[in-house]
């Protein structure tokens, strides 16, 4: 998700994947945030926090197996910062997030990645569209397969399909409220 935009990621390490409903909502969303004048990365990251939260407690929530996808989740911002996702130091080492199993070691090395990628691109599309930008996401690889699992039975009650898209949809507006409240005013 891309927020200066928001940039948005549900997928493997390495790339961003597009997926048609959440790339619509998005461009809809940024198009909207595009046109909030002297817009602050304060209230983009405000804004990566209510999408967080919706994720978590709003009418649809991040499915659960064993906890991973929900503990790959990451923020970050241009200025190379890491605001969550990235353990107590908020950097690319840091462990705070407890990934289980068998593939426990090898989530934890791709969301390191993810961190690292992620935070490098942040700053180079804060160069290029001259503004702050943020971007969250899943660093799971397996992230848009589950968000796309339309006739699954969760097990976590409430969690469903497209949990990420239903988010950030139904906090639009309060997204354009809180990014419009954190605006520098110019003098």
């Amino acid at each position: 998700m891309r927020l200066n935009r928001v940039g948005y990621n549900l997928d493997q390490v390495g790339s961003v994947i597009r997926i048609a409903g959440v790339t619509k909502v998005m461009t809809n969303l940024n198009r909207e945030i595009e046109g909030i004048q002297s817009r602050t990365q304060a209230g983009l990251i405000k804004a990566a926090a209510l999408i967080r939260n919706e994720t978590e407690h709003g009418a649809v929530k991040t499915p659960v197996d064993k906890g991973n996808l929900r503990a790959s989740w990451f923020t970050v911002s241009a200025g190379s910062n890491i605001i969550s996702g990235g353990g107590k130091t908020h950097s690319p080492t840091g462990q705070e997030t407890k990934f289980v199993g068998p593939k426990a070691g090898e989530l934890a090395s791709g969301h390191a990645s993810m961190l690292m990628e992620m935070r490098a691109k942040a700053q180079a599309l804060s160069n290029t569209y001259k503004g702050p930008f943020v971007i969250m996401g899943y660093s799971a690889n397996y992230a848009m397969w589950v968000h796309e699992m339309i006739d699954a039975n969760f097990k976590r009650p409430g969690a469903g399909p497209k949990w990420f898209e239903a988010a950030v949809k139904s906090q639009r507006e309060n997204i354009i409220k809180v990014i419009t409240a954190n605006a520098k005013i110019k003098k």
